[in-house]
């Protein structure tokens, strides 16, 4: 029951109740989206630094949404995962340093894994071996940083004594848009792939 209750919360539905009053629902999920439409301002504004380096290569745009949604996944792994165990209190503050390392590795080996095949995917698509690699790169920084986010974003509103449930997944999903759209942009960049 718990964690059914849980994982509406972590989606921002409210109590996930068909028989609620439409007002309490409307209320319980705007505000959330609300919150997620000032968070996605983060995502754009890298975006949007990058513009330039975006006009120079369409395939940036083509692979972009590739990184973020990657990411994200990943992240919500992880934020369930910490979410569930910290309601059933399996996390607890003497073994939070072990589970943050264990997601660490989990997210290095998924991360290495999805780089192998989306940088080969992308330099046999795009026949740009740099490309390949920059998106590899991308990849993997940004599923390391989800794995980080989906547990220490959850982890940081339990002590602030907030319902990590309710807020963690705005925050980790801009934690991976953000910074998956900063790796992958910054990195063709920085690779010289192209030039802001």
């Amino acid at each position: 029951e718990e964690a059914g209750e849980d994982i509406f919360r972590l989606s921002g539905a409210g109590d996930g109740d068909i028989n609620e009053p439409v007002r309490e629902t409307y209320r319980t999920r705007v505000r959330w989206l609300i919150a997620n439409l000032g968070t996605a301002l983060v995502a754009s504004s890298v975006i949007g630094f990058f513009g330039g380096a975006i006009e120079q290569m369409v395939a940036l745009a083509v692979l972009m949404p590739i990184v973020a949604g990657v990411g994200g996944n990943a992240g919500t792994q992880t934020l369930a995962v910490t979410v569930r165990a910290l309601a059933t209190n399996q996390l607890t503050e003497s073994n939070t340093r072990r589970a943050i390392l264990r997601e660490m590795r989990i997210a290095m080996l998924n991360g290495a894994t999805i780089a192998l095949i989306a940088g080969t995917a992308t330099a046999l698509w795009f026949h740009d071996a740099h490309l390949g690699m920059v998106i590899a790169a991308a990849m993997q920084t940004n599923i390391l940083l989800a794995g980080l986010a989906g547990v220490v974003i959850p982890v940081v509103l339990e002590k602030l004594d907030q319902d990590p449930a309710v807020a963690s997944s705005i925050f980790v999903t801009m934690t991976t848009d953000s910074m998956g759209f900063l790796a992958f942009l910054g990195l063709a960049v920085a690779s010289g792939l192209v030039s802001l």
